[in-house]
């Protein structure tokens, strides 16, 4: 129940709440960016470009660095790096996901998957924990606006015909949160990336999903909105 409205449908996104992606992307930049003298720091990762796309990331990193060159191609180059190493077995889905995932589809939620990500990132991540064929993905081949901007999870929502409204969601970082808020959707932070500092905004704040299942999460949700 989402502020006394039940819930119907549960939206996932995909780095750092469904795979424990965000090492692998953040290393696999620098791997690239390598090439270009750039580096990213770990604070600047989590502070300035976590949940952000990937060109937009690049695009920035071209224009405080001077970079003359075309954006797109460092993107593409970067793309078959993670891709790479997603093959040689790199990504694991985060603590308690499939188990917690399950739950949601034992009682009959509706489900979707809502990412800034590039579609064939999204689709390579999905498949290494064994959800490929899950529908509906949202990417950012479907939208125009990335997260902040909640276009990704109206979307979600239309494509499930469920009100925004009865849809709780999951994320990782300030963009997403501030993404499924402007949605009006209720949302749960997952601290496997951000500090806990960082995803205040979120309704309840996770660690991951170890302890639990749709059902005890959703108890927890009705008692802290009990006045």
């Amino acid at each position: 129940m989402v502020s006394g409205v039940p819930v119907k449908a549960v939206l996932f996104d995909v780095d750092g709440v469904t795979v424990e992606s965000e090492l692998l992307h953040w290393t696999t930049f620098n791997e690239v960016l390598a090439q270009l003298g750039i580096k990213i720091t770990q604070e600047d990762w989590e502070n300035r470009f976590l949940g952000m796309g990937s060109l937009d990331i690049m695009e920035t990193l071209f224009s405080e660095n001077k970079i003359i060159g075309d954006p797109i191609e460092w993107v593409t180059l970067r793309r078959q790096q993670y891709q790479k190493r997603v093959a040689e077995g790199a990504l694991n889905p985060v603590h308690g996901f499939l188990d917690f995932y399950s739950s949601v589809k034992e009682v009959g939620l509706e489900t979707a998957f809502v990412s800034s990500g590039d579609p064939s990132n999204v689709a390579a991540a999905l498949r290494s924990i064994g959800l490929e064929g899950e529908k509906p993905v949202i990417d950012s081949s479907h939208v125009r606006h990335l997260k902040p901007h909640p276009e990704a999870y109206l979307l979600a929502a239309q494509r499930l015909q469920v009100p925004a409204a009865r849809c709780l969601s999951f994320e990782d970082s300030p963009a997403g949160i501030q993404a499924a808020k402007a949605a009006h959707m209720q949302c749960i932070a997952v601290a496997t990336t951000s500090s806990p500092k960082a995803l205040r905004d979120a309704s309840l704040i996770i660690p991951d999903f170890s302890e639990w299942t749709i059902t005890k999460l959703l108890r927890r949700i009705r008692r802290r909105a009990s006045p």
